[in-house]
């Protein structure tokens, strides 16, 4: 899909752009591309005098943040974070690249999947002016910095909530959710550390040291993404902590109820035992010539199983 932002009376409206249609294109606007099609990306090319590489770019899964230039047009790619599409999973998250270009006329973003850094800076920024590129790209890289601090901070409450769920299990699964999120951490990781390049090249170009608002904002970028790294790096390590230490604790918590399991078996076998013994072809079996023989037999099996039982119980607390 392709839209187009542009500014009417400092009013910012949008349209849907038909490629098959007469649609006009306003000179310094900002069209956006989601999830383009192949007849849109050679709209992309003849219309807008987009460079085929740029699209490549910005629609290969694989691709680094990194900077390009080529004739009159820019190109900044960026990794985006998400939740993983794939997997549909609550705990599993990775990055896409995000693309934003610059032309002669038009300020463009092409990214291959839909995210919210779109929806959030439209919410977080009350006046976005299309036609000021560079404001508009340091707009971005910042709300980005502040996603990224965001998607690090849901993280770390899913892993309390799964280290909560470990006290007390025995399963795989809180393992399995905890390798999710330090998989996620790693994307997010390699992708900051993009991130951190591609700011740190901007801030020594002139284009975008030009107005002091500029460098102020491009100087909080740069702020963000370190504390965005940082949080990465802690929360990596605290996670590969707490998985190596409750793999422990699971196998611990399996070995008690083994053997718990262990000296049930070893109480009810008591009974077992004596009725075994009074189940032997002999002639002289004790207490057969009693009235109440059975019951003593009996009851006197389950006062062995007790003191057994407290015998073991007692025991077993001396080895914890």
């Amino acid at each position: 899909m392709i839209s187009q932002y542009f500014e009417t009376n400092k009013k910012l409206e949008k349209n849907i752009i038909d490629i098959l249609g007469k649609s006009e294109l306003t000179a310094g606007s900002w069209i956006e591309v989601t999830a383009p099609t192949i007849e849109e990306v050679e709209w992309l090319k003849s219309k807008l005098g987009v460079p085929a590489e740029f699209i490549m770019s910005a629609l290969d899964e694989e691709e680094t943040a990194h900077i390009d230039t080529e004739d009159n047009a820019k190109l900044i790619v960026l990794d985006v974070p998400l939740y993983d599409p794939i997997k549909n999973s609550k705990n599993s998250y990775t990055t896409t690249p995000f693309a934003i270009i610059h032309t002669e006329n038009h300020f463009i973003t092409v990214s291959a999947q839909e995210t919210d850094l779109i929806k959030d800076l439209f919410i977080r920024n009350k006046k976005i002016e299309p036609h000021k590129k560079v404001r508009l790209t340091l707009l971005f890289l910042y709300r980005l910095a502040i996603t990224y601090i965001a998607f690090l901070k849901k993280i770390d409450s899913q892993t309390k909530e799964v280290e909560k769920e470990l006290h007390h299990s025995m399963r795989n699964k809180e393992l399995f959710d905890l390798m999710e999120l330090n998989k996620s951490l790693v994307y997010f990781s390699t992708a900051l550390n993009a991130n951190k390049i591609v700011v740190h090249k901007l801030t020594r170009s002139t284009e975008f040291k030009k107005y002091e608002d500029d460098l102020d904002l491009l100087e909080d970028t740069e702020i963000e993404i370190n504390q965005a790294i940082e949080m990465c790096s802690v929360y990596r390590d605290i996670l590969a902590g707490m998985m190596d230490a409750f793999a422990s604790i699971i196998s611990n918590n399996l070995n008690i109820v083994m053997k718990a399991l262990a000296v049930i078996t070893i109480v009810l076998s008591i009974p077992t035992l004596v009725a075994s013994f009074y189940g032997m072809n002999f002639n002289f079996i004790p207490l057969a010539d009693v009235k109440s023989g059975f019951y003593i037999a009996v009851i006197g099996s389950f006062i062995f199983s007790a003191a057994g039982a407290l015998f073991l119980y007692g025991y077993t607390n001396k080895i914890k």
